[in-house]
Order: C-alpha cells, then structure tokens, then sequence
C-alpha cells in the first residue's frame, strides 16, 4: 500500500489510481490544492501494484543522448496561435492524419485544468497553449490503455512526471507501447489548481464582469518572449494582466514536488521533450523572429523515424549543450516568498490571496523597484568582475 510521508515523493501523476485493481485509491486535495492518493483500507487487497508502479520514487536518468533542433510549423497561423513554435501541432496534426487519438492539456470553464484526448482538430486546438496549473491525468492512462489494444496511434502529452507515470503503468499492464508517442513538457513548476479557482472567483467577485475565458501567455501584446496573461469577460473584453504570472515566476506556489523533479534531465524515457526554445538569438539567430521557436528534443528511434515523416515544420539542428533549458538541469528553488505566502494563506487564504494576487498600487510599485534594482546590482556585478579580471 502507497504510502505518503514526505510530499515532496508524490507528482500526482495517478499512476496508482489508474492501476488499482479495486479502485481503493482516490486522488484528493490537500489543504493547498494539490492531489494525492488517498486509500480506502477496506478496498485495499494489498496487491503492491501502487508502490510498483510509482515512477517518482525510482526514476534515474537514461544513457539516451537526444537529437536536438530547433524547430517552426510552416503555417504562421498555428505558431501564432501556439506558445512557441507550434510542434506539439505538427506532431498531433501527424497523429490526425492516420486518424488516431492525441492526449492533451485542456482548460474547462476557466477554472479546472484535465488531460483529455481528442480525435479531431477542433478538439487537439483546445490543447494549444500552455497553462501554469497542474493538471489532473484523471482516467486517461487506462483510456490510452484502451486505445492501444484496439490499434490505434496515440500520442500523449504531458509534463515530465505524468507521461513517466503512464509508462511505467503500460509497463507494469504488459500492453504494447509499438504505436504509442510520448511528448513530455520542460516543465518550470505545477501551480495549485485550488489556487488558480479562488484567483478567479475573487476577480469575479471584484470586479462587475466575470472571466469566460483565458489565455495564460498571450503573443499578441509583445511577441513571444514577453509573459502576460489576457483574461476574457462575459462583456466580449479583454483583461491583460501578469499578477498569475508574476507569482508563478517568484516560484512559491508549485507543488512540493516540483522542487525535488527527478525529471529535470535531457535524458528521459520519453520519445519527444519540448520546451521555449529560449536563447535562441545565440544558437540560430537566423530562426529567431520574436514569434516563437520549439525546442525539441528527439530522444528514440520511434521519435526519429517520426520526426523524419513531418513535412508541416522547418528545422534546424543545434547541439545539446548550447541549448539546454534550466529546468532540464536543475529544479526550480523555492522562492523567498514562499513560507510567508503558505503561512499567510493558512491563516487566511482570501486575504492571502488579494494581497498577493490583487495588491495595492503602492506594493506593485515597491515590488517593480525592488526587481529594478536586483537588475541594476547584478549589471555592477558583471562590471566589477571583468574590471578585476
């Protein structure tokens, strides 16, 4: 039986809710919002499949070294509409073509974030863009199970530690994985879906119209490397504003285990990694347009024989060690904020919420001072360090 002492050991990934055989487990949020398995003991017949098939506790990099590109959809209307270069589009509208099944991110009624599968364009569209809250994998593991036996190519795509959740499931259910893709995220930090649901109730409850949709980095106001999101009301108007943003950057309301990812390696088990092809000024300046660039990294023979048959991208190859991300190094830290914002919310999560979320004009101001002058101490720094030298 799974156990659960240290949080900083569970992704919440669902691998042992999928694979209980008694349907003992059920994943439920903690005070914070984040899920974890939760055992009903007159259910439980003691298989050990939960721990078995736990991924995050026994992960160890591979020897696999990846390909690695640079990579953009030929079709501008699908970058633009995408967060960086629009190949997680190009491998889904692969998958399409052969009439099979893709796995993805979607965002329900602006306030619950689920893997589902989608069998149509108009379905994988609403897989698009990235969304800064941890998602719930839900049934979708034995829903790709399914599909598998019945023959059907599948791709599934996730964060790091969802799709090394599913592998090892398959693993584990001796199902053959021949037609399965597998496309995992470079992941900087799951926020609380609880946390995400009151932000938007208070912006409901604060302002006179109420959020029907939303689109956590929206291109359109400064190109790609910018980072706000635009917030949709039910009066057709659109709200841009970077106070998610900003917490997600000060890294204080990712789950526990995010700062102890086992996942932050190029050498996964996954067929495809993804990511912000961030830097790529430096690596193929020629590439960049401020519109956005996938990085991708092509890690299997099934991945290569793919990527071979895509002719909806333009690529070029770069290497490993000039185009690695930091979450593909290390995990994110803990910000300095961070026990002061959870005691707060303990105490009081509304107020919490709106001082941090919601803050006064003359915090907003404090805070962009602050970040100016951390900017201003670390260009002394640089010059100081080469006037020594």
């Amino acid at each position: 039986m799974i156990q659960i002492e240290n949080k900083a050991q569970c992704c919440g990934c669902g691998a042992c809710y999928n694979i209980c055989p008694t349907k003992a487990i059920r994943m439920t949020p903690d005070e914070k919002g984040f899920i974890y398995p939760q055992i009903e003991s007159q259910k439980c017949i003691d298989c050990g499949l939960c721990v078995k098939v736990c991924d995050f506790r026994k992960f160890t990099p591979t020897k696999l070294a990846p390909d690695c590109y640079a990579v953009k959809h030929i079709d501008e209307n699908e970058i633009s509409t995408s967060r960086s270069g629009a190949f997680f589009i190009a491998l889904a509208q692969f998958v399409l073509s052969h009439d099979d099944v893709v796995f993805g991110c979607v965002i329900e009624d602006c306030r619950y974030v689920y893997i589902r599968y989608a069998t149509d364009k108009e379905g994988v569209n609403a897989f698009k863009g990235s969304k800064y809250v941890q998602s719930d994998t839900c049934d979708t593991f034995s829903e790709c199970e399914k599909f598998l036996k019945q023959g059907k190519l599948v791709l599934y795509s996730g964060l790091g530690c969802q799709i090394h959740g599913l592998i090892s499931y398959l693993k584990l259910k001796k199902t053959d994985t021949a037609k399965l893709i597998t496309c995992d995220i470079v992941c900087h930090g799951a926020p609380s879906p609880k946390l995400w649901r009151q932000y938007i109730d208070m912006w409901d409850s604060l302002n006179k119209f109420k959020v029907v949709g939303v689109d956590f980095r929206n291109k359109t106001l400064s190109g790609w490397r910018a980072h706000y999101e635009s917030l949709l009301l039910d009066n057709n108007t659109v709200v841009n504003a970077d106070r998610w943003t900003y917490m997600f950057s000060a890294q204080v309301m990712f789950r526990e285990s995010c700062y102890n990812c086992k996942y932050t390696t190029p050498n996964r088990r996954t067929d495809f990694t993804i990511a912000d092809f961030w830097g790529i000024e430096k690596n193929v300046p020629e590439f960049d347009d401020n519109k956005g660039v996938s990085l991708v990294l092509v890690r299997t023979e099934k991945a290569k024989k793919v990527f071979k048959q895509l002719t909806n991208i333009n690529y070029v190859k770069t290497e490993l060690e000039n185009s690695l991300q930091p979450n593909l190094i290390h995990p994110s830290y803990k910000g300095k904020e961070y026990d002061r914002f959870w005691n707060g919310y303990k105490k009081n999560n509304q107020k919490t919420i709106k001082k941090y979320f919601f803050p006064s004009s003359a915090r907003i101001f404090k805070q962009k001072i602050i970040r100016k002058l951390k900017l201003l101490r670390g260009k002394l720094g640089n010059i100081k360090r080469r006037f020594i030298k």
